[in-house]
């Protein structure tokens, strides 16, 4: 009587970051005799975002001659890093503000941010921070945000003093002007 030798497949644990390709699903084996080899392979469960994911048997299989006892490892998706840079924006004293806008280095396929920048109170001549806001992404992403300014310069202003004239002798008249 032959009986079946007993053969332990091992999964190794994987890494990979949001938005790239899964590594390949390999394994160790402890058992195997001689130049037999095991045929199909490994699967994971699926999904993209970050978390982990089980590293299954899939179709890996070996020939009648053995008992296959199968651990599972996991795949682990980790975060992305996102840098969001906000763009210097100016204006003049007196004007609405412009759109604050930003650009974002690092999202996957047709990701996309959510929320607003905003920027600090003020209304008078000088320099604001422009601040993250509500702006965020989803959790595949750990978010690096880079601020700049929005200036408020100032309003050109002409006065213009009106002619007067008066009698010799008569108080002066009030001064006026344009602006």
């Amino acid at each position: 009587t032959i009986k079946k030798a007993a053969l332990s497949v091992t999964a190794e644990a994987k890494r990979k970051t949001y938005g790239e390709d899964d590594p390949a699903l390999t394994y160790t084996t402890t058992g195997l005799f001689g130049s037999d080899k095991l045929t199909g392979a490994l699967t994971r469960a699926s999904g993209d975002n970050v978390g982990e994911y089980a590293i299954q048997q899939g179709t890996l299989a070996a020939s009648e001659n053995y008992t296959l006892t199968y651990v599972g490892a996991k795949l682990t998706i980790n975060k992305k890093a996102l840098t969001v840079t906000a763009e210097a924006k100016s204006k003049t004293y007196g004007d609405a503000d412009p759109a604050l806008t930003y650009t974002a280095n690092g999202l996957v396929g047709s990701d996309k941010l959510t929320g607003a920048l905003a920027r600090a109170a003020g209304n008078d001549v000088g320099t604001y921070a422009i601040q993250q806001g509500t702006l965020a992404a989803s959790g595949n992403y750990a978010l690096t945000y880079v601020g700049a300014n929005l200036t408020i310069n100032k309003r050109a202003l002409t006065v213009t003093a009106e002619a007067k004239s008066k009698t010799y002798g008569d108080a002066d008249p009030a001064l006026t002007y344009t602006a």
